[in-house]
């Protein structure tokens, strides 16, 4: 297998990981904040984060104030917004909408900030991947529109397109992947830390309540992370963001089986094309 076929399956196995985000938190207690949850979540990662750069005993290297802030920032605000969109909208459509426009928002971004201009490939990978999203998030009507989830949900695409970019510079600079992790993530965790103590936390004396938080601050956070680093350490930015569009399908079976969220015929095409434009990305 090629160096670059390693790395987008390192990507599509982070979009797998991430997909677990929303099962997770709907199965925990139904009384967690989301904001607590999101805060708790980076608290327990950039823990294991920097368990795992100790491990591997990567060497410390400089990681530039503007890429740590940027995207210590788009990490924070990513759960904010993320969590709390999955609350309004379900796991199913909040997912779908907030990683559907990552893809297109990351590449702008890339664009303006990099000035890395995305591949013909990406453009037809994102729209056929777009048009899957547009059937899933629309297969019930448009009478269960959530405008503030939804706009939450978009919130987070574009905080997740930040740090998307921010990593893949910092990458590109000779930032290890485990160190550039565990700090953005370190600081992450210290600017959403208020939140925690602020919003009621009473959840996380509760067996259900450990179990979500330790599964999100391993699963999705820490082992997501560090695969995806290690793809977005030699694949476009903004290809990576399509590649792990494999967190909407994902979350969209996990929320149909486990969950029971109603998926009709139209929402599972819409997930097969996901899929589609993830293959043909990723060969």
């Amino acid at each position: 297998m090629s160096d670059l076929r390693k790395r987008s399956t390192a990507l599509i196995f982070a979009g797998i990981c991430f997909g677990t985000t929303g099962t997770a938190q709907a199965l925990g207690p139904k009384f967690a904040s989301p904001l607590a949850i999101g805060s708790a979540r980076l608290m327990i990662g950039a823990g294991l984060l920097y368990l795992f750069h100790i491990l591997k005993g990567d060497k410390e290297s400089h990681l530039a104030k503007r890429d740590l802030w940027i995207g210590a920032l788009g990490v924070a605000l990513y759960q904010i917004t993320f969590f709390s969109a999955v609350k309004s909208t379900g796991v199913a459509i909040g997912t779908v909408t907030a990683l559907g426009s990552a893809p297109a928002l990351t590449g702008v971004v890339a664009y303006l900030l990099t000035r890395e201009k995305p591949t013909r490939k990406w453009f037809l990978a994102t729209i056929v991947t777009t048009i899957g999203i547009v059937l899933l998030s629309t297969s019930h009507g448009i009478a269960d529109f959530n405008l503030r989830g939804f706009l939450l949900a978009l919130g987070a695409g574009a905080s997740y397109s930040f740090f998307a970019v921010a990593t893949k510079r910092a990458l590109q600079q000779g930032v290890s992947v485990t160190a550039a992790m565990y700090r953005i993530f370190s600081l992450a965790a210290l600017i959403s830390a208020p939140l925690f103590f602020i919003e009621e936390s009473d959840w996380i004396d509760t067996p259900r309540g450990i179990a979500m938080a330790l599964w999100l601050g391993l699963v999705p956070t820490a082992l997501a992370y560090i695969a995806y680093s290690y793809g977005l350490k030699k694949v476009k930015a903004s290809t990576a963001s399509t590649l792990i569009l494999a967190e909407p399908a994902t979350a969209t079976m996990l929320a149909a089986i486990v969950l029971g969220e109603s998926i009709n015929f139209r929402g599972w095409f819409g997930v097969t094309v996901v899929i589609a434009g993830l293959v043909y990305l990723s060969i």
